[in-house]
């Protein structure tokens, strides 16, 4: 076996190994994505939101860009409305954590949950 093929080096056929492997150019040279492809499901719509934004985006960015593309909001009437993302099946609190410090400084996409909490007689 070729020692540069082992080692994620180009291969008999001038094709880089590591790139085969991944499927992706990007992190087989080990380069930090500078987009994140995010996808937002919320149950009650048809289509998923999906949109890029850079890993330094804090999570209220992506927060407030899915809750205007679903036509929803917080809001009280008798009860208390609240959206949250969620993300690996936990509800995420914190606006301002950057996509980045979320995923990872590597992964270039996400998949998250837009969630309703009601809060009856929410004050």
């Amino acid at each position: 076996m070729d020692t540069d093929t082992a080692k994620g080096g180009p291969d008999d056929h001038g094709r880089d190994k590591a790139t085969e492997i991944s499927g992706r150019p990007d992190v087989a040279a080990g380069k930090v994505p500078t987009k994140v492809e995010v996808t937002v499901e919320y149950l009650p719509a048809t289509k998923p939101f999906h949109e890029e934004f850079a890993p330094g985006d804090i999570v209220g960015a992506v927060r407030a860009s899915a809750t205007s593309f679903f036509g929803v909001a917080d809001r009280q009437d008798r009860d208390k409305h609240e959206f949250f993302l969620e993300f690996d099946s936990t509800k995420l609190t914190d606006l301002g954590q950057t996509l980045e410090s979320l995923l990872g400084p590597h992964r270039k996409g996400a998949h998250f949950n837009l969630i309703e909490v009601i809060t009856q007689g929410g004050a």
